[in-house]
């Protein structure tokens, strides 16, 4: 064998061996990561000493946020999976609208919650719905079912009672907005409104009595104004004497008195004219 070629020999088992050693830091590297990864992630390590919530909460109640954060004081910094914590807050706290989770080394995590606003009682007309189960409707037209407080209770007692389908819920509350800003023209307040099972929207008033409006399915801001119309002039005194209007009709409605209403004689008279004249001419067949 020649010189030239022992150095080849030479200069081949070099690169084998570089390689292997090369092989051998990189297998050793990538195991020390893994396991500093794993004793890095491992719940007892780097643990959390505080859960500081930045802001007040008006309706969710403490205890229920301190018993979902709990296992989170047993966990460690770098273990706390931060969108799986979110995701919990937000299935199992119905009060909870948006949660920000932020982790403070070494020890601290922040919360900040964002409560749905309430702004109605809501009933749904489904099928499958508990008529019985405590719900609300959100300012955003969200329902969500929270346990209420006795306190909360009495408070959304006095809240306006909406009522339709789940998925309809953003519209009923927009609709009955509108609808009662429309009829604080005659001092009247919404005390039930929305859609029954067959989507066909009814109103209940406050004013001496419950008022009853049948508002039909289509074109329902369009009665109502003819409604408004009729009884804001010199008819509105009569009002606390309607038990319920039916507007289900293409250009008029019918109006049903209270029995013991103290309307008789020419008065009556006088004031069905006037309703006719004024609602009922060429009164057509009810659509819906």
């Amino acid at each position: 064998m020649g010189i030239s070629e022992e150095k080849t020999t030479e200069v081949t088992k070099i690169k084998v061996l570089t390689t292997l050693l090369l092989l051998m830091i990189f297998v050793g590297l990538l195991t020390a990561s893994w396991l500093f990864m794993s004793w890095l992630t491992k719940p007892g390590n780097f643990p959390f000493k505080k859960v500081e919530l930045v802001n007040q909460l008006e309706n969710q109640k403490s205890k229920e946020l301190q018993r979902m954060t709990a296992n989170v004081m047993n966990g460690g910094f770098f273990s706390l999976n931060v969108d799986q914590l979110r995701a919990d807050l937000l299935a199992k706290l119905p009060w909870v609208k948006s949660v920000s989770v932020r982790k403070v080394w070494p020890d601290k995590l922040l919360l900040k919650i964002i409560e749905h606003k309430p702004v109605a009682r809501w009933l749904s007309v489904e099928k499958n719905s508990d008529l019985n189960e405590t719900q609300l409707l959100s300012q955003n037209g969200i329902v969500f079912n929270p346990v209420l407080t006795d306190k909360q209770e009495r408070q959304f007692a006095q809240m306006t009672l909406l009522t339709g389908t789940n998925s309809n819920a953003e519209k009923v509350l927009t609709n009955c907005v509108q609808i009662n800003k429309k009829l604080k023209q005659l001092g009247l307040a919404v005390k039930q409104c929305g859609m029954n099972e067959r989507r066909s929207w009814k109103l209940k008033l406050s004013l001496n009595n419950d008022l009853d409006l049948k508002l039909g399915k289509e074109k329902i801001i369009q009665k109502l104004e003819r409604f408004i119309n009729v009884f804001s002039g010199q008819l509105k005194q009569y009002l606390s004497s309607v038990e319920s209007v039916d507007l289900r009709y293409s250009n008029g409605f019918s109006v049903k008195w209270i029995p013991a209403a103290s309307i008789t004689g020419p008065l009556t008279n006088s004031l069905d004219n006037s309703l006719h004249n004024k609602a009922l001419t060429k009164k057509s067949r009810k659509q819906e």
